[in-house]
């Protein structure tokens, strides 16, 4: 493994600026002022998150675990890391909730939303009032499913890097979720009760992608450099072609996110493109913690019949950029010092491996 692909502090703008186009096209999604415009196949932004954060978790944690650090404060650390702005966001879930401006307000009533409420800051499944598993918080699913993932890697990463082993367990999982695709008949599960095993393999394909590229990446001198700004241009044309709901979305997971990955951290931007990129992949997190109650929020204050007409596509114009300078905010002024205090105490309260320090870096990110 070559000291550039360990990374040693390296950074990759080109992937933040793709992973924050992913998370707009997931927030427009979920917002009745955007109905249609995020593609038949906006929900395939999951499954890159997933890809980029296989090979993102592979970047910075390479050498910490060649230095002894565990699984199981690995799991914690990553752990520490999503869940200030997870919080964030299953409390104003919550709050959404009991106010009944959720499309799921129906079917949970107030001792329901008392009972989900423990196990959703806890960022844990159940109890079963609705078909949602977090039914107070609507992103958790994808992220309990990348903890998952990681407490995998953790366990198993020196296997990994073993490339039969690597490729046996991609190919493996590559079965499961076609397999798993034709049951349901399509590739948008793991969000709900009825569908939650799918949501195993489909995160297992991409994470497993992403660390293969990694390993490609420090094995070879392989590159894939294009216009740093192409692959952000091309992940909108891939979520607004309208196709088949099985063979198209598996050609995404398995082929086309894997290439836009590797292109992406192979192409670096100017310093002006950097600064763009960069910020778009500090507040992507929070955007994609967050858009989902704050928006039904914002959609519940207006006419129904002004977001049924023209002016709701117009007024989501500046409702988008204020989302996306509220959660620049929440990033700076919440997340960071959260996380700083989080590490402090994990220090405090834990044995010290070999004198490392955890302190929860802007790369170790959730999304990418």
């Amino acid at each position: 493994m070559t000291d550039s692909a360990r990374g040693q502090g390296r950074v990759f703008r080109t992937l933040d600026g793709l992973r924050g186009v992913a998370a707009v096209f997931i927030a427009m999604r979920h917002t009745a002022f955007f109905r249609g415009l995020d593609g038949s196949g906006g929900y395939m932004a999951v499954d890159l998150f997933f890809g980029m954060s296989g090979f993102v978790i592979a970047h910075a944690y390479y050498d910490r675990f060649i230095e002894g650090l565990s699984a199981p404060r690995f799991l914690a650390l990553r752990y520490l890391r999503l869940w200030p702005v997870y919080v964030l966001g299953a409390l104003l879930g919550s709050i959404a909730m009991g106010l009944r401006v959720l499309p799921e307000s129906a079917n949970l009533t107030p001792t329901q939303i008392v009972q989900s409420i423990p196990c959703t800051l806890a960022m844990l499944p159940g109890p079963m009032v609705s078909s949602a598993i977090y039914p107070l918080a609507g992103v958790a699913w994808s992220l309990a499913l990348e903890l998952i993932a990681n407490l995998g890697y953790g366990l198993w990463w020196r296997q990994l890097y073993r490339p039969v082993v690597l490729a046996a367990t991609l190919a493996g999982s590559a079965v499961v979720l076609v397999i798993s695709t034709l049951y349901y008949g399509r590739l948008d599960v793991g969000f709900n009760w009825a569908s939650a095993l799918g949501g195993l393999p489909r995160v297992a394909v991409s994470f497993l992608a992403g660390v293969a590229i990694f390993r490609v990446l420090g094995a070879k001198s392989w590159r894939l450099r294009v216009w740093p700004w192409a692959p952000l241009l091309v992940l909108p044309l891939l979520f607004w072609t309208r196709l088949d709901p099985i063979i198209y979305p598996l050609i995404c997971v398995f082929v086309l996110f894997p290439i836009l990955i590797f292109a992406a951290v192979s192409s670096e931007p100017g310093p002006r493109s950097a600064r763009v990129f960069a910020w778009f992949g500090l507040i992507s997190y929070p955007l994609y913690a967050m858009h989902g109650p704050v928006g039904a929020l914002v959609v519940h204050i207006l006419p129904v019949a002004l977001l049924q007409s023209h002016w709701g596509l117009i007024l989501g114009a500046p409702y988008l950029l204020a989302l996306l300078t509220l959660c620049a905010l929440v990033e700076r002024c919440y997340d960071r010092p959260v996380r700083r205090a989080l590490s402090r105490w994990f220090e405090q309260t834990l044995d010290r491996f070999r004198g490392e320090s955890i302190e929860v870096s802007t790369l170790d990110h959730p999304l990418g």
